[in-house]
C-alpha cells in the first residue's frame, strides 16, 4: 500500500538526502578548518621593529661598562657602500653631545669605527674599513700589541690588516683582537673580530696578519656613540 504515498516517500528522500549533503559538507569544511595551519602574522615592518628592540636592549648595556665615560645612542641613516661599507652618517649631532673621534659600536658591542665630522642633527663616521682608520689593538689571548688598518681587497671580501706583531708573536687564528686602550680615540676592550691569517713580513722583521671584524656580520641600523 505504499505506492499510494509514493509521492511523500520521495520528498522525504529528497529531503533526507539533502540535509545528509549539506550535513557532511558542513562536516568536512570544519575538519578542512581544524586541520589548516595557523597562520602567523609576520611582516618585513613588524621583524624589522623586533630586531630593532631587540638591539635596543644590547645596546643598554653598554652604559654599565665602566671603560665609557658617555653612551649616546643613534639610528643610522646612510652607509656607504652598502657591500663595503666605509661611510656611516647618524642621525644625532653636535646638539646631542655627539663630538669627533667618538666610537661607534654595533648593538653586540663590536666596533663598528669612529665619528670624524658633526653637524647639528647628523654626524658622519668612517669605518674600519677605511683607510685613514688606524687602531691600536691587542690579542685577547696573548697581550701583544699591533696597529690594525683596512685592507682593501674584493668588496664582497673585506678585511682588516693587523701589522707590527712580534716577529716570534705567539698570536694564533682564531684569536680575538681588540683595542688597547694606549690611544685616547678608542676606550679599551672594544672587540674588533677574529684572526684568519698569520704571516711574517718579508721585508721587516715582524708579523702581520688579517682579522675578520665583528661588526659587518651584524645588523647596526641602531649604535651607540661613545667616549
Amino acid at each position: 500500500m505504499l505506492w499510494k504515498y509514493r509521492r511523500e516517500i520521495i520528498i522525504f528522500l529528497f529531503i533526507f538526502i539533502c540535509l545528509w549533503m549539506v550535513r557532511h559538507n558542513i562536516s568536512f569544511n570544519l575538519q578542512s578548518y581544524r586541520r589548516a595551519p595557523s597562520l602567523k602574522v609576520s611582516s618585513p615592518d613588524v621583524q624589522r621593529v623586533i630586531l630593532e628592540n631587540l638591539n635596543l636592549k644590547r645596546l643598554l648595556h653598554l652604559k654599565d661598562n665602566k671603560n665609557f665615560f658617555r653612551v649616546i645612542y643613534a639610528n643610522t641613516k646612510t652607509i656607504s657602500p652598502w657591500v663595503f661599507p666605509t661611510v656611516i652618517t647618524i642621525d644625532k649631532g653636535s646638539s646631542d653631545g655627539i663630538k669627533e673621534n667618538m666610537a661607534i659600536i654595533s648593538p653586540d658591542g663590536s666596533l663598528i669605527g669612529r665619528i670624524v665630522s658633526v653637524g647639528m642633527n647628523t654626524a658622519t663616521g668612517i669605518t674600519l674599513y677605511h683607510s685613514e682608520n688606524k687602531i691600536s689593538v691587542m690579542v685577547r689571548e696573548t697581550g701583544e700589541l699591533a696597529i690594525m688598518e683596512g685592507l682593501c681587497t674584493t668588496p664582497l671580501h673585506p678585511r682588516l690588516r693587523i701589522k707590527f706583531l712580534p716577529s716570534e708573536c705567539r698570536a694564533s687564528v682564531g684569536n680575538i683582537i681588540e683595542t688597547s686602550g694606549l690611544t685616547r680615540l678608542y676606550p679599551s676592550g672594544i672587540r674588533i673580530g677574529t684572526i684568519t691569517e698569520i704571516e711574517s713580513s718579508k721585508t721587516e722583521p715582524v708579523t702581520q696578519g688579517v682579522v675578520k671584524p665583528f661588526f659587518i656580520n651584524e645588523n647596526f641600523r641602531i649604535v651607540a656613540i661613545v667616549e
